[in-house]
């Protein structure tokens, strides 16, 4: 069962973007519709007390055709206007969607331009570039074509019924339906109320061209979490064991629900106990990790802590009592210090420097310009993949939080920075908390408190390294490479 529903950054900047031109347009030209209206509605009801006048006038003469003209005309006029005030909306469909497309692949390629150099992909980007431009060019062109039919038709109309009302108001006055002061006064009002009462029409385009942003918006605000992490009746225990057990777990992902991932899996971590989960790529090492947090449920089986269901528990609360350090390090394009205290905000000053010291980072901090209050980029793109990850580490030490989570924190750093990464990381797991690494480095190995082989989503090995060393098994293929040359810093497959 999937828990979290991930709105796509680009969607949602897209949504943002296009809320704020609209609401920029409701205020540019809302007052001026607003006023328009008021002062038609009033010139309107001016006009119906005119027209009340010569109905009365033409009803007791009898005058049927004229009646009927009018409110033919009057019916002819408005959708005139209404035509060309929301003509152009129906034909602007997908335009702003191919934009974005457009503007997705130039994004892309300079997010990721030392792999476009690389690979000599600069002109394969162009013309991809170039194809979304000319669909563009053609959707515009046909949307030209249909504004300008559009406009024309809407201004037919609206000159045909100034034809024909003229002509009515003449007829009236040769036939004596009334006075020319008074037929000449009823065309001007009602002229003048006709423009006003469908000027706020102008709004229609722009609200039918984002009723999907609106729609979009609207979905977020409204949809109910399957999980309320703020539910006060879920548990919140005053302490945490850190006994964490995986109990005959059947897993796959909502994207793939005919793949099982984990298969009848059980593995228990005692409080305080440090476990190493390694395997080869796609046993599901990840996904143990996600389980924990409970980004993810399993289809079938539990997954306790200290003995209970992780459902049981208020969901902010859990995830409070753990710390992750992922792959990937994450790292927000603002300062150093924002992204260290991000795990605790009203931490200390003293207590955020003695958190980068335990990570091995404050001395590589302490040497930058601005030190802690130093803009890192975006994402960090101003630092080393090494300083990244120190910097992450940092965030869960200042958390403090009894359960760690390791998902290969430092699988993806250079040799040199690997040593110091690694010296962090074994301060980091030395105090009495549960810890979890996955697929490490060799060096760890031996700092564990029980190795668990993952093959295909179940357990086929499980030890301490000297034993499953001993065995000859998959967990030797898997470390050959790196002990049979000596090389202890190189991560597992």
């Amino acid at each position: 069962m999937n828990i979290i529903i991930v709105v796509g950054a680009d969607r949602f900047t897209v949504v943002v973007v296009e809320m704020v031109a609209f609401g920029g347009r409701i205020i540019a030209g809302g007052d001026r519709r607003v006023k328009a209206a008021v002062v038609g509605g009033a010139a309107g009801l001016s006009c119906f007390w005119f027209k009340f006048q010569s109905l009365m006038h033409a009803i007791c003469t009898i005058k049927h055709d004229y009646v009927l003209g009018i409110h033919l005309i009057i019916f002819y006029r408005i959708c005139a206007v209404a035509w060309d005030k929301l003509w152009l909306a129906g034909f602007s469909k997908g335009i702003q969607e191919m934009h974005r497309k457009a503007s997705l692949v130039l994004e892309d390629a300079v997010r990721n331009i030392y792999t476009v150099v690389a690979f000599c992909a600069g002109n394969k980007v162009m013309e991809l570039y170039r194809w979304q431009l000319h669909k563009i060019f053609k959707q515009s062109f046909l949307q030209g074509m249909a504004i300008g039919f559009g406009f024309g038709f809407s201004q037919f109309l609206l000159f045909g019924c100034n034809a024909l009302l003229l002509w009515y108001t003449r007829y009236s006055v040769k036939n004596g339906y009334m006075d020319l002061p008074t037929a000449l006064k009823e065309y001007m009002v009602f002229s003048f109320a006709t423009f006003a009462l469908v000027e706020p029409f102008g709004l229609a385009p722009y609200i039918l061209k984002r009723r999907k942003s609106l729609i979009s918006v609207f979905e977020i605000i409204d949809r109910v979490p399957k999980i309320d992490p703020d539910d006060n009746s879920a548990l919140k225990p005053p302490n945490v064991y850190g006994s964490i057990e995986l109990k005959n777990i059947d897993f796959s992902y909502p994207t793939r629900p005919e793949v099982l991932v984990l298969s009848n899996f059980s593995l228990k971590v005692n409080g305080g106990q440090t476990v190493a989960v390694v395997g080869v790529s796609g046993s599901g090492k990840s996904t143990i990790i996600s389980l924990i947090e409970r980004f993810y449920d399993p289809v079938a089986g539990q997954v306790l802590l200290d003995g209970r269901d992780l459902k049981l528990f208020n969901l902010r609360w859990l995830r409070s009592h753990m710390g992750l350090v992922q792959q990937e390090p994450i790292i927000f394009s603002t300062t150093i210090r924002e992204n260290i205290i991000y795990a605790r905000h009203n931490a200390s000053e003293a207590e955020m420097k003695e958190a980068a010291r335990i990570a091995n980072a404050h001395h590589f901090i302490s040497s930058l310009p601005h030190g802690y209050d130093t803009h890192v980029g975006m994402r960090g793109v101003d630092l080393t993949p090494g300083q990244k990850q120190r910097i992450a580490i940092a965030r869960v030490v200042l958390k403090n939080a009894p359960i760690l989570l390791l998902d290969e924190a430092s699988s993806s750093i250079e040799s040199e920075s690997s040593r110091v990464v690694q010296e962090a990381l074994d301060t980091l797991i030395m105090g009495n908390k549960t810890t979890i690494l996955i697929a490490h480095r060799a060096a760890m190995m031996r700092h564990v408190d029980n190795i668990v082989v993952l093959n295909g989503g179940r357990i086929v090995e499980e030890g301490s390294h000297d034993s499953l060393m001993a065995k000859n098994g998959l967990y030797v293929r898997l470390m050959q490479p790196h002990f049979g040359k000596g090389l202890r810093q190189h991560r597992l497959i």
